[in-house]
């Protein structure tokens, strides 16, 4: 079968990827072939294609971790999915195509009232989102949450997910456009990042403390953070979209008594053996009560790219950024 899709041959930058038509393989017993309507961007994506990601994937690659479309053929073992079949799903790559085989493990199927690009993009950011504010983070209503880099989309899965547990968020961000969009998903304090300095840009709230701090940025923001975390306070290490790793000060964790908490979140972190799509449930039943809105993504067909991804690695983007396929314009 021939599909059109996007691949990369060398790890070297996202200028290197191209979008052209391959074979795809056949399904082995435990897949899904799905009919993909949408597949959400995320920052692993850029790292992946540079080669700096975790865990280098093999090549040739074709970035994409989600997606969401419609089951087109099963595997012979597959018990739980039909033809015809909504679903959202987690990819170990490969969603940046027409067409993705999937481990039906990582499938789920979709709310009937949910849209596909909402359901593409809330697999990785709102799951990793509940996963480490309820399953690790561990907040709860009253709780002072500061969310830093908060205007991505997991910025605004993470100011989602604390308002709908009643906690009072600040938003940090780098643009008066960045925070507005922060607002109108629920932030009760807005942060114009100062010189690229988090201590700068704190100032001007006095000695606040936080409960817990929400860190996609790293760098010298992970370092700072400690300056302003509560007794007993979590640092909840999410991410480095800054580009640089800081060394913490053990002392500063020492004498604020506080957790630091590493989240990774997926079914190909080293190590998770256990991992499982249950927080998606949790997911769900939030946006069933309408308690979450979900983070409405800006829209790029799939043959243009580059232009998203550019985007997220210039930092220039705001909330998610999704591809879509023919067959979403079709519907």
């Amino acid at each position: 079968m021939k599909i059109n899709l996007v691949k990369q041959n060398d790890f070297n930058s996202i200028e290197s990827l191209e979008f052209s038509e391959h074979d795809i393989d056949d399904l082995s017993e435990n897949e899904l072939l799905i009919n993909v309507h949408c597949c959400g961007i995320s920052f692993a994506d850029i790292l992946a294609c540079e080669g700096k990601y975790q865990d280098t994937p093999p090549l040739p690659f074709t970035p994409g971790l989600e997606v969401s479309g419609i089951v087109e053929a099963i595997g012979s073992n597959v018990k739980d999915f039909n033809v015809n079949d909504e679903v959202v799903a987690l990819c170990n790559w490969g969603g940046f195509s027409e067409k993705v085989k999937v481990d039906s493990k990582f499938v789920v199927k979709k709310l009937k009232k949910m849209p596909f690009d909402l359901a593409a993009c809330m697999t990785i950011n709102y799951g990793t989102s509940y996963y480490a504010l309820i399953d690790r983070g561990k907040i709860k209503p009253g709780d002072k949450v500061l969310v830093l880099g908060a205007s991505g989309g997991i910025g605004l899965s993470a100011i989602e997910i604390c308002k709908a547990r009643g906690c009072h968020v600040t938003a940090l961000a780098s643009s008066e456009n960045k925070l507005s969009e922060c607002k109108s998903y629920g932030a009760d304090e807005l942060v114009l990042t100062k010189n690229d300095n988090l201590k700068e840009s704190l100032a001007p709230l006095g000695r606040r403390k936080f409960d817990v701090i929400y860190d996609t940025v790293g760098g010298s923001y992970t370092t700072d953070s400690l300056s302003f975390i509560e007794w007993e306070g979590r640092l909840l290490i999410m991410g480095f979209a800054s580009g640089d790793i800081s060394s913490l000060q053990t002392n500063k964790i020492l004498l604020k008594g506080c957790d630091v908490l590493g989240i990774f979140w997926g079914p190909f972190a080293r190590g998770n053996k256990h991992f499982n799509l249950d927080v998606l449930n949790g997911v769900n039943d939030l946006f069933n009560k309408g308690l979450i809105k979900l983070s409405k993504p800006t829209m790029f067909h799939i043959a243009d790219f580059l232009r998203p991804m550019k985007e997220i690695k210039e930092r220039q983007s705001i909330g998610k950024l999704c591809l879509y396929t023919d067959s979403f314009k079709r519907r």
